[in-house]
Order: C-alpha cells, then sequence, then structure tokens
C-alpha cells in the first residue's frame, strides 16, 4: 500500500504517538512506489521538544537506501500546531533531503484529534513541503 498521505500515517502512527508523555521523533522510510520500508525512531525528547539534527534524522535512509522519507513527531499536549522550532527544522530538513536526493514526502506533528482537528499538522498540506 502506499503512504503518501498525512491520513495514512496518521493511521499507521497516530494511535500509538498520541499516547506517549514526552515527544518521540521518527521516520518512516519508503521505496520507489511509496511503500513502508520500516520505521525508526530517531529521538525520545522531553515533555514538550524533541531534538533531533538532520543528519540523525536522514541516516537510517542511506543506511536502508529508502527512496523517500516522512518525518513523524508528536506534541505531547495534544496541540498539533508546528512550533518556530518545528518549522525550522523542516526547513533544514527540506534543505539536507535536496542535497541527499532523498525525497522529503512531509513532517507531520501528531498531536489529539478534536473540534475541526485531525488530530495531525501536515506542512506539506500547508504548503510548507
Amino acid at each position: 500500500q502506499k503512504l503518501d498521505s498525512p491520513e495514512l500515517i496518521h493511521k499507521l502512527l497516530g494511535d500509538e504517538m498520541r499516547m506517549l508523555q514526552t515527544e518521540s521523533l521518527r521516520v518512516v522510510l519508503l521505496d520507489t512506489r511509496y511503500r513502508l520500508k520500516r520505521v525508526e525512531t530517531i529521538s525520545l525528547g522531553s515533555l514538550n521538544e524533541s531534538i533531533a539534527h538532520p543528519r540523525e534524522i536522514f541516516r537510517p535512509a542511506l543506511t536502508y537506501s529508502a527512496h523517500a522519507v516522512i518525518v513523524v513527531h508528536n506534541h505531547p499536549s495534544g496541540d498539533a500546531s508546528p512550533s518556530q522550532t518545528d518549522h525550522s527544522l523542516t526547513r533544514r530538513l527540506a534543505e539536507a533531503a535536496e542535497l541527499l536526493q532523498i525525497k522529503l514526502l512531509d513532517h507531520i506533528i501528531i498531536g489529539a484529534p478534536g473540534e475541526g482537528s485531525p488530530g495531525y499538522f501536515s506542512f506539506k498540506e500547508a504548503g510548507v513541503l
């Protein structure tokens, strides 16, 4: 199955990541047909921040010869709105992906579903990627 939409990634990881008490950053590795190769946990953070360098995020993509990646992290507060740190990380990841010739399909933040909110924020859907 192609994993090329935020909804599908949310179905894959949302329930589990929403329950975490601290931030976790994972990278979904995809093949040339956008099928799942594997999911790697990159970092576990504090209550409100998961620090990860692009080097650590892309290392599994290089190791497992992924064609494309989707970066996913959670906000334990339940608010999936991106922080300034999230925006700057996404910009750095996009630059690194271009240099490495790996497609960065999306960066998704998992929160809690609420009124008018699907429970996640997608940088791709927001037009940032």
